[in-house]
């Protein structure tokens, strides 16, 4: 196997701006009291956006509640199941993040924890024994992967690259490349994608590119579904060109990384709690604040397109953590960010 992708400028530039981004974030004061926060909120995000690209739609406070190990009495839904079984992988590859080479039995492994209830189609932690094709939303074929009985020659190929090959590269090239060729590959019934997007933020544990576990990538993939997907087609297959789809995998986790490095700056320096997890409105408020100052509760509803009301649901844990404080009188106070947060 011997991937097919040029090192162009604009890969250049990614691979400074991820490894930079890395840097900065590995190197934060990041108090140990909300590491448990922040890592709970990357895998919940994680699993969210790898089970909604295959059609498990959840929203992310439904995912928090699963990933919050309570005790479920009543028989979950298929996609609460891939939801929890996603967890339960992440939990897997973080705690063998330091494995050093990787076998068919891994990845078939990765498949049971994914597939157990989640799969439409075929035996979970088997590679197929049928032909499969790939579809578009209309129904027609828009790749065929290769024959059953490629497969697993195919991914003994892939697993002596990752185990002899990958360290050549930067972690953010090869956990694209293990991404793209599993994918490709599609050595599973079903349940292939996540395969594909577990293993190679797997890759991405064992290079030592992530060390905190605070940042996700899935859920980024999700919001940019369609680009993607036409990434992944526009590669070609096996024999393909990849620097395309390297250069949107790239901009995937520069934009993660950026997001986590926000979450960072907008906590407070010193908190009585590391419980507070940032809804998506409260995560949208804080960066507004923190590019525009003070705002008033009509302009933060005017903003966030919710009621005045809806302002002081969403910022009153906020203030109880001291990452947000009304400033000014009572009739002409506005809310902003703390100024010990600010960054």
């Amino acid at each position: 196997m011997q991937p097919k992708f040029t090192i162009n400028l604009r890969l250049t530039r990614l691979v400074a701006e991820t490894s930079s981004l890395r840097e900065r974030i590995a190197g934060s004061p990041v108090q140990v009291a909300w590491m448990p926060s922040l890592r709970r909120e990357a895998a919940a995000r994680n699993a969210m956006g790898s089970t909604a690209i295959e059609g498990f739609v959840l929203s992310l406070p439904e995912v928090r509640a699963l990933a919050s190990g309570k005790k479920i009495r009543r028989v979950l839904n298929m996609s609460e199941r891939a939801v929890l079984n996603y967890i339960a992988a992440l939990r897997y590859i973080q705690k063998n993040g330091s494995k050093k080479n990787l076998t068919g039995q891994d990845i078939r492994r990765l498949h049971t924890f994914i597939g157990e209830g989640a799969v439409e189609e075929g035996p979970v932690g088997r590679y197929r024994t049928v032909r499969n094709y790939v579809v578009d939303g209309t129904g027609s074929v828009v790749y065929t992967p290769p024959a059953p009985e490629e497969v697993p020659g195919l991914m003994d190929e892939l697993l002596k690259w990752i185990n002899e090959e990958s360290g050549k590269y930067v972690p953010a090239i090869s956990s694209g490349i293990i991404h793209y060729y599993i994918a490709a590959i599609h050595p599973f019934v079903d349940g292939n994608g996540r395969v594909a997007r577990i293993a190679g933020t797997w890759e991405l544990l064992r290079r030592k590119f992530d060390t905190l576990h605070i940042f996700s990538i899935d859920d980024i993939i999700y919001e940019h579904k369609r680009a993607y997907y036409t990434a992944l087609e526009n590669a070609g297959g096996r024999e393909g060109d990849i620097t395309g789809w390297l250069e949107f995998y790239l901009e995937v986790i520069a934009e993660s990384l950026e997001r986590a490095w926000k979450r960072i700056l907008l906590l407070p320096k010193t908190a009585k709690t590391g419980k507070l997890t940032l809804t998506p409105k409260q995560e949208k408020l804080l960066t507004l604040l923190s590019e525009t100052g003070d705002l008033s509760s009509a302009e933060i509803a005017q903003a966030l397109k919710i009621t005045v009301q809806g302002v002081h649901f969403i910022i009153k844990p906020l203030i109880e953590a001291h990452v947000v404080k009304r400033y000014g009188g009572r009739k002409t106070g506005k809310y902003g960010l703390s100024r010990r947060t600010k960054p």
